[in-house]
């Protein structure tokens, strides 16, 4: 009995740990390094070679920064396309991110404080860089050069990295799955450096990551420049989803810093942080039998077989200089979907808009300014050749429609518009928005064949009156191909699979008739058929007159064809 009493004992104990065992398994977060979270998104770009991490972001002497994600747009002249960007017409000041404190100072004017965000890759590191407008550094808090003092409070730039996608839900800074794939590095205007929340992996040009700063060219604030291996991270591939943000600290006169301004979410805390894409987004189009209907009815069935891809404020990227990126739910998002066929790429836009304005440029005009209105714009690299502008090979570039059917297709080189010409769109306002479909001929975009993998990008912009307020992009900015998504045309489909149709004899001489889809009958084998209106399975009796089926030969002699249809 005693014997008993210990193993019954010991059964209870093995019990308990299991249950244990099983809550612990329950609570961990699994990572997801495929699926967009509910918050903001961004594509890190492939550098062909590493960027020197000397603290200079230099974008005008051929080094690779030129090429991350984020730069294009400076190429022309302009701003990058990821910025945070002072605007005091907005109620928290930022365009493109947010005080990370409510109870801090706001900014004083745009000299203050506003930056840049680049990010690039390679096979061995992430690399990042961020350009700050500052009129006054403070670096009274962390000395320089030293490790891990309270860089938070000086003038520093912190970037936060969830590489697993993990979005563990709390702020953990010592938990060995948070900062086995990454964590917080901050490097300070003065060179003070912070890895502490990164686990201290090791800071330095040939160590797991190395950063630096030093006072920007124009002489209003400072540049910082980060090489993060892989490796610290969890080594993503391209393709994949990372967590990822970027605050900058400001410290004006001394002591505490007056403000932290944040790309997306909270430091520390990884679900919050924003979708980071290594490469960009991808869409494979499948080729069809039966070309879509170009009239402003975007329907499934005319699209069969097409991923239907929603982009909205949490998976789409938004050209910060063209507006802010902060909206309620139900303002602006759209699907789409692809085809093609021999002679065409067809692409059916489903548009959400709870306003709709076309205000600037007139219904059924060509060339105005149909930016500055509720419109849908496509973008072609049909050769790939990843431009920093929009290409000039034939009519590769942009098509627009607006909500009003006004067209803009200058800056693809002004192809013929006509529903049999180079290319044709038709737009048709909904209750909640607007359709747009398009049509662009094989014949405009270099005749690509099947397989072929091409440039695209496609985005809205969204006008509540007067002028444009934001542009929504899948994967990439207008006009700089290098940015743009990869679209692959699909060779032929896979022959669909017949319906299943079987027939066997039972033992009282009758016949079980099974089939999936609509059964079928006929007296001639080239038809007309005929639907029977009766599930499967049918019991058919040979020796009955009466059967239903026979109902359906007029001469007792003929033979009774059957088939089944989808």
């Amino acid at each position: 009995m005693e014997k008993i009493r210990m193993e019954q004992s010991l059964m209870k104990k093995i019990s308990w740990n299991l249950a244990v065992v099983v809550l612990v398994l329950a609570s961990v977060v699994r990572a997801d390094n495929s699926t967009l979270d509910e918050t903001k998104t961004r594509v890190a770009l492939p550098l062909l070679e590493p960027p020197v991490i000397d603290g200079f972001i230099d974008l005008d002497g051929g080094e690779s920064w030129i090429w991350a994600g984020g730069v294009a747009g400076y190429q022309n002249g302009g701003a990058g396309n990821w910025r945070v960007q002072y605007d005091d017409t907005l109620a928290d000041f930022y365009k493109g991110g947010e005080n990370n404190e409510g109870g801090m100072e706001d900014p004083r004017n745009q000299a203050d404080l506003e930056y840049d965000i680049y990010v690039g890759y390679d096979a061995e590191n992430l690399y990042v860089a961020v350009r700050v407008k500052d009129d006054g550094v403070g670096d009274d808090d962390a000395a320089a050069d030293s490790e891990d003092e309270m860089t938070w409070q000086d003038d520093s730039v912190e970037v936060f990295v969830d590489g697993d996608n993990s979005n563990f839900p709390m702020r953990n800074v010592n938990d060995p799955a948070v900062i086995g794939a990454g964590g917080q590095y901050v490097i300070a205007a003065n060179n003070a450096f912070r890895d502490q929340e990164a686990g201290n992996p090791g800071y330095g040009e040939d160590a797991a990551w190395f950063a630096l700063t030093r006072e920007n060219e124009a002489g209003d604030g400072y540049d910082a420049e980060f090489r993060i291996s892989m490796d610290e991270i969890g080594n993503p591939q391209p393709g994949d989803i990372i967590g990822f943000t970027v605050a900058v600290n400001d410290d004006d006169d001394g002591g505490e810093a007056e403000r932290q301004i944040i790309w997306v979410g909270r430091t520390h805390n990884e679900i919050t942080y924003g979708n980071l894409v290594l490469g960009g987004r991808s869409y494979t189009a499948p080729k069809t039998a039966s070309a879509p209907t170009i009239d402003g009815q975007v329907n499934d069935d005319e699209y069969a077989g097409a991923e239907a891809v929603v982009v909205n404020r949490f998976t789409g990227i938004y050209n910060i200089p063209s507006g802010d990126d902060n909206w309620e739910e139900g303002d602006h998002e759209f699907t789409y979907q692809m085809v093609h066929d021999q002679d065409a790429i067809y692409v059916g836009v489903k548009v959400i808009d709870d306003e709709i304005f076309h205000d600037t440029a007139n219904a059924n005009s060509e060339n105005q300014q149909t930016w500055q209105d509720d419109s849908v714009e496509i973008f072609f690299d049909p050769d790939d050749s990843n431009d920093t502008g929009r290409g000039g090979k034939n009519y590769e570039g942009q098509y627009v429609m607006t909500a009003n059917g006004a067209r803009r297709d200058n800056e693809a080189n002004n192809p013929t518009f006509g529903q049999d010409e180079d290319w044709f769109a038709v737009a048709r306002e909904t209750s909640d928005g607007y359709f747009v479909e398009f049509k662009v001929r094989k014949s405009a975009l270099l005749n690509p064949e099947d397989g072929t993998m091409m440039g695209f990008n496609i985005a809205i912009n969204d006008d509540d009156g007067n002028n444009r307020k934001a542009q929504l992009n899948w994967s990439g900015r207008p006009h700089s191909e290098f940015t743009y998504g990869h679209l692959t045309l699909a060779g032929e489909p896979e022959p669909p699979t017949p319906p299943s149709l079987s027939l066997k004899r039972n033992d009282d001489g009758s016949l079980t008739v099974e089939f999936e889809g609509t059964l079928q009958v006929s007296t001639n084998i080239s038809g007309p058929w005929t639907n029977v209106s009766l599930p499967s399975p049918i019991i058919v009796n040979p020796s009955n007159p009466q059967d239903p089926l026979f109902s359906l030969i007029p001469d007792a002699r003929q033979m009774l064809y059957a088939r089944s249809v989808r």
